[in-house]
């Protein structure tokens, strides 16, 4: 199947042909073949260590090149590492924490979702309810698609499968900015063996139908007893919480709005933060995403230094978690 062949089926999404009864069961059936066929993040498969090279439109619409490396040993005992130009991102997951930490304050974002590229499937412990399959017969191979009911912001997720193989060929899962929802989108194709499994080698996705990024995997081998010093986290990381049951996001407590900055009377303007809520319910590590200038946003970083939050829980266990904030000012004259 073509890369475009696969963009057309995702954008689509023809209604559904399968009786409403059997819409969940089959579904589910697809993602499990397509998991025994590709995941090779699954409890039971052997250490790994993965490298591939990307590329995507940077924010001067030049063409940005990156590396991403991730030495995996299981779900509690990983490494990721990501580099583009000068910035480099090291994540360390241990068995109910993750430890992030940025060469820079403004790593590209383009290169932080990277690894929801590659890892092609979605975690085990979503609940994913679905609402139709597609089929997608007038495509070579022909490909059927699984979509999911609508969530909380009437967004959508699609898995598509090779009807032949019955490998995952392409998924579509909504993205959430500032602002605004997009649907993003990712092909893969080229798929390789590794032991009993295929991993797709080239990637493609896409963003409301605009061509966001291209990868390829140029080496995918066997790690059986990788140096346990990758694993330390880094000095100075931020520690995140890793959850495999319920999470519960952070809820604000006391939020003191900011103080409107000086000049801007007259304007409007936004301020996006992002900000590591710890177990305490303190805002750590804020940083600004989205600016709205320097006055804009020093009002903004200085209310929410103040902000003091019901913290995120695992099962019911406090756990560190980072979320955005957007803050809004206009004055009139």
């Amino acid at each position: 199947m073509t890369c475009r062949s696969i963009f057309v089926l995702l954008v689509s999404l023809i209604p559904p042909c399968a009786p409403a009864q059997d819409v969940q069961q089959r579904a589910e059936a697809l993602l499990d073949k397509a998991r025994q066929l590709s995941d090779i993040r699954s409890p039971n498969a052997p250490g790994f260590r993965l490298k591939a090279t990307f590329s995507f439109v940077g924010k001067n619409l030049d063409s940005v090149q990156g590396t991403y490396t991730e030495v995996w040993v299981s779900k509690s005992q990983w490494r990721r590492e990501t580099v583009v130009n000068d910035q480099r991102r090291i994540e360390v997951g241990g068995p109910s924490r993750l430890w992030q930490l940025d060469s820079t304050a403004d790593f590209p974002e383009q290169a932080a979702s990277f690894p929801r590229v590659v890892d092609i499937f979605p975690s085990q412990s979503a609940s994913l309810a679905f609402d139709s399959i597609s089929d997608h017969s007038e495509v070579d191979p022909p490909t059927e698609c699984a979509i999911s009911k609508p969530n909380n912001r009437q967004l959508k997720s699609a898995f598509c499968f090779d009807k032949v193989s019955g490998l995952l060929v392409a998924k579509i899962f909504p993205g959430v900015r500032p602002t605004n929802a997009v649907e993003e989108s990712c092909n893969y194709g080229s798929f390789q063996k590794i032991g009993d499994r295929r991993f797709p080698r080239e990637m493609m996705c896409f963003e409301d139908r605009h061509r966001k990024l291209d990868a390829k995997v140029i080496e995918l081998s066997f790690e059986p007893s990788p140096d346990p010093a990758l694993f330390t986290p880094p000095r100075a990381a931020i520690e995140l919480g890793q959850c495999a049951g319920k999470t519960v996001p952070p809820h604000a407590i006391d939020s003191p709005s900011p103080q409107t900055p000086f000049g801007s009377q007259g304007q409007s303007s936004q301020v996006t933060l992002s900000v590591v809520v710890d177990t305490n319910g303190k805002p750590q590590n804020v940083k600004v995403v989205n600016s709205a200038g320097a006055h804009s946003d020093e009002a903004a970083l200085r209310a929410m230094r103040n902000w003091r939050f019901k913290p995120a829980t695992c099962g019911g266990e406090p756990m560190p978690m980072m979320i955005e904030i957007q803050f809004a000012f206009y004055t009139h004259r």
